[in-house]
């Protein structure tokens, strides 16, 4: 396992080191870094989910947060911002983002259902729903449209395309499910900070960048194959061995993170490797980070006197799925 951030970038930027295994659902590559060095799908798709293209997106985001703010001000209080907030805002912005006209309630049930992370997925009932919708009906979105254009065109992809992006929206939705968890959860445990985005609107586009640092989301990063013998800090990595990034090891590496356990959304920015060779790493990343910087002001707005229910301590936590996140987050206003 590799975890110092300059061994990854090394790792991820020269072909010649190690190649991408070919196992199925492989994770997000770590955070900080946008991307891997093959991919299914191209650059005319990933051109649909960069940060400016996803900007197109921001009066969309907003009005399904406000959508879901209601829903949850009508409600119970106490609730589970799980179940009130992350779950069906989630699937409500991927469905919009990707323009499908696939019921939310399913996507939302994927959510909540997730599978612990190397389970089979495609065996999932509501991921073979989704595909075969993706199959039948209509696609709207340039996005997803671009994307079923571009694996068309690759004649070697064993996949169907309708599969390759059923995987990327569940892997965006998931990704962006944990991150309206454990944001909120951070910034209710740090209230300063909290206070400063509040006063101040223009940081919150820094706070959802060291929210995405602070819970990068997945444990163990893609699998690579190494190519030749290759040693790193005295350990000798033979050709054939299986090399795996880690994204906590990247987001927490000191010499680029000091104190990496501090929230701090002043932390000076550290320009991330433009590794972009596929939309899936660049889009669950730069979805997260726009959602963040619309919906956690308007959350927090909404209800300025939010709180945890329960001890932090008392929250459970979910750390074997590909995206931890709590099982479940009491909070009260």
């Amino acid at each position: 396992m590799i975890s110092r951030r300059d061994d990854i970038l090394r790792i991820l930027t020269d072909p010649g080191l190690v190649r991408l295994s070919d196992a199925a659902d492989a994770p997000s590559p770590p955070a900080g870094i946008s991307g891997g060095t093959f991919s299914r799908v191209g650059r005319p798709a990933s051109d649909y989910f960069a940060p400016p293209a996803m900007e197109l997106h921001r009066a969309a985001i907003g009005k399904q947060a406000g959508r879901v703010l209601d829903v949850m001000e009508s409600g119970s209080n106490p609730a589970d911002l799980l179940e009130q907030w992350a779950a069906p805002l989630a699937a409500a912005v991927c469905r919009d983002v990707f323009g499908l006209s696939f019921d939310p309630q399913e996507l939302r049930n994927l959510l909540i259902l997730e599978e612990p992370a190397g389970n089979p997925g495609s065996r999932h009932p509501v991921l073979h729903s989704l595909t075969e919708h993706l199959r039948d009906g209509p696609v709207r979105s340039d996005a997803a449209g671009a994307l079923f254009k571009t694996c068309e065109q690759r004649e070697a992809d064993a996949e169907s395309p309708h599969t390759t992006v059923t995987g990327l929206l569940v892997r965006c939705a998931r990704s962006l499910f944990s991150a309206l968890l454990t944001g909120p959860f951070t910034l209710l445990l740090h209230p300063k900070p909290l206070r400063e985005c509040l006063r101040d609107p223009l940081l919150w586009r820094a706070a959802a960048g060291e929210l995405r640092r602070y819970h990068s989301g997945t444990v163990l990063g893609p699998v690579h194959i190494a190519l030749k013998d290759l040693e790193l800090h005295g350990t000798l990595i033979k050709a054939g061995d299986a090399v795996c990034a880690t994204p906590v090891g990247a987001a927490w590496d000191e010499e680029h993170y000091p104190t990496p356990a501090k929230f701090d959304i002043h932390r000076p920015v550290t320009r991330p490797a433009d590794l972009r060779m596929g939309p899936g790493p660049l889009a669950d990343d730069a979805l997260s980070r726009l959602v963040l910087t619309i919906v956690c002001p308007a959350l927090f707005e909404r209800f300025p006197q939010l709180r945890l229910a329960v001890d932090e301590y008392e929250i459970p936590w979910r750390s074997d799925l590909t995206f931890i996140r709590p099982a479940c987050l009491p909070v009260a206003w």
